[in-house]
């Protein structure tokens, strides 16, 4: 049996302090936390030729440990996604959480408790805004409109942009947010665990004062009480 308390499952290589920051921050100091990857051990090349993107398909998008980004197949990445879940509870791993806000639908475990940010965050943040105008960030105009069919859970007015988390700078970051807030929204969703409280941080300081909220920090605290 692993002494592991929770499993912290990347779509890319681990670790990734940059997606688990948020949770770790509201665990309790003892969990014992481990992180894993579905491109754990791959080169590039190699994760391209299992998992990449499809041309005019669906795409994820993630980052290797070498700091550069790749884009992926949602379906080849949920497989792989599924195969770690078995690994990790054929280890023994009872609390597992997917770093990742795409949608998997067929993820399945046989006892361990897995908690998917998708199922969350579209569940939690239709009742916290409720028939506000909503404005999307989401990290590449590609996914825009897989964004507007998840988002038709909410009640109000819903409007898009893309800005990518992996960018060094947060200029294209903001200026999606002001042309968000300029179409009337209250509040933005920032879609992606790569986002984080730097992003959180730079709007705030480019002076966009609507309520934001970032889907790491909201799924961290949806898992916290599982692991106390």
């Amino acid at each position: 049996m692993t002494d592991i308390d929770l499993a912290l499952l990347t779509i890319g290589q681990a670790p990734r302090p940059d997606l688990s920051a948020s949770i770790r921050a509201v665990l309790p100091a003892r969990t014992r936390v481990e992180e894993f990857g579905v491109l754990d051990g791959l080169s590039r090349a190699e994760a391209e030729e299992h998992f990449g993107a499809r041309e005019d398909g669906a795409v994820l998008i993630t980052r290797l440990q070498d700091g550069d980004t790749i884009t992926l197949d949602p379906g080849r990445i949920e497989d792989g996604l599924q195969r770690c879940l078995e690994r990790l509870e054929a280890e023994g791993v009872r609390t597992i959480a997917v770093l990742c806000t795409g949608e998997f639908p067929t993820l399945q475990t046989r006892e361990a408790w897995l908690m998917e940010p998708d199922r969350v965050i579209t569940t939690a943040i239709p009742t916290l805004v409720r028939d506000a105008t909503v404005g999307v960030l989401v990290p590449l105009a590609e996914q825009i409109a897989e964004a507007r069919e998840k988002w038709s859970v909410l009640a109000g007015e819903v409007h898009f942009a893309a800005a990518s988390p992996f960018d060094d700078g947060t200029d294209a970051l903001v200026a999606a947010a002001e042309e968000l807030v300029a179409q009337g929204a209250r509040v933005l969703v920032l879609d992606c665990m790569a986002y984080g409280e730097r992003h959180h941080a730079a709007l705030r300081a480019a002076g966009v004062t609507v309520a934001v909220l970032v889907s790491g920090q909201v799924f961290a605290h949806a898992l916290a009480p599982f692991l106390r």
